[in-house]
This record gives structure tokens, C-alpha cells and sequence, in this order.
């Protein structure tokens, strides 16, 4: 079943990841079978049967102007509440291993000038339906225990004063540019501000703005705390699940 996977996945995703050595290298995903339907793809775990993926972070801000929620260590890290060391590249594996499907719902049409139309993709509901996620966090707090919430908990709006809406995140997957996946190249995994290099980008209210989000920062533990991130399917008419609020 692996190996079936796999073979499919890499037809979407191209096949290529480019290493530090050289723009011209190319890699296959190391998917390891862990058994039970559970997968890893370097630090990058999945589940076949709930269609979770998780991996590592750490809170990297706690004040400042973000315009993302998650990036690479070797990413933007000056405007990200979150960074980790899982490659972008590598969750685009698990994503796509798992049936999550692009939506480029986010996009302006290009003119023949490479300008904006104004206009947008006309993407099927159930497309549409298929590219959303939840993103959850979980870590230990200064008691010993678990903690939780979504990572639209964290992040507030300044315009509104309020934390994101309970919206689910889109998956617009990217894209590769002269054969590199631009994902991997920006470190782009979670986006505020739209971007089509990352690989979810925030669907609601003043996404098209880069300066109106911040930190949550009575919510979210101290710069540095280890952070589990985990991304699964939204479902329709059932808000994101917060855990337990600091």
C-alpha cells in the first residue's frame, strides 16, 4: 500500500526536493511504513485511517507584526508565531499521501501582462471541501500538563481585536518555479498574509493585508516552548475544537 502511495504522490508533487547541495540534486521521500496505517516522512508523522499529519515546532513570538503562522527554521521567522524543523516539502508528501486536495481558490487569475485580473478560480465544491484543515497545538504547560487550542487562537486580528475566526485553513499546495517547489524554498508551511508559495494560506477576513495580525499573547506559552502541531480534516458545521485556553 506504501509503495502505491507513494508512487502516486510522486507523480503530483514532481518528484523533486532540492537539497542543500546543489540546485540540480534530487531526493526521494524517506516514507517509513511505522505500521498500524501510521507513516513518517522525516519528522513529519501521519495516520492513514484519521488523515492527521504532525510534527514539531516551537513558539518563536509572542509579540510583534506577523503576516505568518508557521514557517521553516530557515524560514521567515521574523514575522512567524511558530517555527520547526519539518520540511515543507516533507508535509506536502503526507499531505498528499493522504488525499488532501489543492484548492488555488485564493489566487487572482493572471492577465496576459502577469498583472491580477480581480478574478478567481472557479473551484469545485468538493475541492474546495477537500483542501480545508484544522490546525491544532498542543504542549506542556508550567503545571506538568497537557495543553491545547487552535492555532487560530493564537493569533489575533487587530482590526477586529479578536482571534482568527473558528475557520479552517486552505491547502493551495504550492507550486514549483524552474524546478524547485517554492514551499521548500521560502519555508512557507502556514500563511496569514496570502501567499501562494506556502502551503495553507487564511481564507477569512483581511487575508489580503499584512499588517493587521499579531500574537495572542496571553494564550501562548513562553518563546521557546516545544510545540506539537497537528493538521487534520475540517468538517463542515463543526467548529475547530479549542483546548484549554492560558
Amino acid at each position: 500500500m506504501l509503495k502505491t502511495l507513494l508512487a502516486m504522490t510522486l507523480g503530483l508533487t514532481g518528484a523533486l526536493a532540492f537539497a542543500a547541495d546543489g540546485p540540480n540534486s534530487v531526493e526521494a521521500p524517506p516514507v517509513q511504513d511505522l505500521g498500524n496505517g501510521k507513516f513518517k516522512v522525516g519528522i513529519v508523522g501521519f495516520e492513514q485511517k484519521t488523515r492527521q499529519i504532525s510534527f514539531p515546532a516551537e513558539v518563536n513570538m509572542k509579540e510583534g507584526a506577523l503576516e505568518y503562522a508557521i514557517v521553516h527554521q530557515n524560514g521567515k521567522i521574523h514575522e512567524a508565531i511558530l517555527i520547526t524543523k519539518a520540511r515543507p516539502f516533507h508535509v506536502n508528501i503526507a499531505l498528499k499521501i493522504l488525499g488532501y486536495e489543492e484548492s488555488k481558490e485564493l489566487f487572482p487569475i493572471l492577465g496576459e501582462d502577469f498583472r491580477p485580473t480581480g478574478k478567481f478560480p472557479d473551484v469545485p465544491e468538493k475541492t474546495r471541501n477537500a483542501a480545508r484543515a484544522e490546525i491544532q497545538l498542543r504542549w506542556k504547560g508550567k503545571s506538568g500538563g497537557a495543553e491545547g487550542a487552535t492555532l487560530n487562537d493564537w493569533i489575533t486580528n487587530t482590526v477586529t481585536q479578536k482571534p482568527l475566526a473558528p475557520k479552517p485553513w486552505v491547502y493551495g499546495g504550492s507550486y514549483f518555479h524552474e524546478k524547485s517547489f517554492q514551499a521548500e524554498a521560502s519555508g512557507d508551511i502556514v500563511a496569514l498574509f496570502t501567499t501562494n508559495s506556502s502551503l495553507f494560506n487564511w481564507p477569512g477576513r483581511d487575508a489580503a493585508l499584512d499588517d493587521v495580525w499579531i500574537p495572542t499573547t496571553a494564550r501562548i506559552p513562553e518563546v521557546g516552548t516545544p510545540v506539537t502541531v497537528t493538521i487534520k480534516p475540517f468538517v463542515k458545521g463543526k467548529s475547530p475544537a479549542a483546548g484549554k485556553a492560558k
